[in-house]
């Protein structure tokens, strides 16, 4: 399964999120929130990424002839 968009898709809404967060004037809590979740959107669409890019590098690597 390609896991190549829903990282790439949580990573651009946690930069977004991260974005709103240095731009709008909120209350503390709400911007607590609006920072954790780009955090942990960000953090989840790394890995996902990073998981993608290995398994793409080892599909790669058996398909090469030696």
């Amino acid at each position: 399964m390609n896991k190549m968009y829903p990282g790439l898709i949580l990573s651009l809404v946690g930069i977004i999120f991260l974005i709103l967060s240095l731009t709008v004037s909120m209350p503390t809590i709400l911007w607590a929130v609006l920072l954790g979740t780009s955090i942990i959107l960000n953090i989840a669409g790394t890995a996902i990424s990073m998981l993608f890019i290995k398994t793409s590098k080892e599909s790669f690597l058996l398909k090469w002839p030696m």
